[in-house]
């Protein structure tokens, strides 16, 4: 019997030890698949879950076997407060604190040099947000686009009066429809800030300020976006149907460019 007085207790690997709070709140994953695939969501989440899987999966051999006693206290709390959740809370809001209980456990297991705070994110963005972003935002980000492309085709000479989330110009209504609002765009862009935020070690604040920085970039660039789709869409000029989609990919570029920039600029100083 002397294995049993050799014998001592050991620290669960790392992984195990994820997989076992993955286990634990199987409901919302179960939930926020089911909310993918039943068509009415955009399975844009699948994107920020894969990145998210292929950072930690890079760093598993430096995960640490015994995560800082705060985040394993953070972590359990928000474990709790999910799964209380599922009884109380609107199951996207239960999923959001699982999913912020699984970041929370990751951060204490990561090397200390990984930043948290984009890594949150990251996690957040795995949620099934596409139906609740455009129900929420979509006729707001519509009408906001509507003001800014008015306001920029009066520089130009070009007087289009904005009403609601439409332009009034010479007897004719030109809609900002539902996909010119940009959700998609956003969803892309702060998902790109936030990975470009964790792979330069971007701080919590630096983060705040990058994702900040990538939200007015993108509402921008989306502005631009229909104004200059107005003139197709107002018949002044004819362009053929791609370069509806076209001109979205350039403004999307526009606006991507600078915030890598923003996003790199002194790097040094980022810890």
């Amino acid at each position: 019997m002397n294995w049993i007085t050799r014998w001592r207790p050991t620290a669960l690997s790392p992984l195990w030890l994820l997989a076992l709070q993955l286990a634990a709140l199987w409901p919302h994953w179960v939930w926020m698949a089911r909310r993918a695939g039943d068509g009415s969501d955009d399975p844009w989440g699948v994107v920020a879950l894969l990145a998210l899987a292929a950072l930690v999966w890079l760093d598993r051999q430096r995960l640490t076997r015994q995560p800082h006693g705060a985040s394993l206290a953070v972590a359990g709390g928000l474990s709790v407060a999910a799964a209380l959740g599922l009884a109380f809370l609107p199951p996207i809001v239960a999923a959001a604190l699982a999913t912020l209980a699984v970041a929370t456990l990751l951060a204490g297991m990561l090397p200390p040099e990984r930043p948290r705070a984009s890594l949150a994110f990251l996690a957040l963005l795995t949620l099934p947000l596409a139906a609740s972003l455009n129900f929420y935002l979509g006729y707001p980000l519509r009408w906001l686009c509507a003001q800014g492309a008015a306001a920029i085709l009066g520089m130009i000479g070009w007087q289009a009066t904005p009403e609601g989330a439409a332009l009034l110009w010479n007897g004719q209504t030109i809609l900002v429809d539902t996909p010119c609002a940009g959700v998609t765009m956003l969803w892309v862009g702060l998902f790109a800030a936030a990975l470009l935020s964790y792979l330069y070690r971007a701080s919590t604040w630096r983060t705040a300020f990058n994702l900040g920085t990538a939200l007015l970039l993108l509402v921008a660039a989306n502005v631009l976006r229909n104004a200059l789709l107005f003139f197709k869409e107002a018949g002044i000029v004819s362009l053929p149907g791609w370069t509806h989609d076209a001109l979205g990919l350039l403004a999307f570029g526009l606006a991507l460019w600078p915030l890598y920039l923003i996003v790199a600029w002194r790097r040094d100083e980022q810890h």
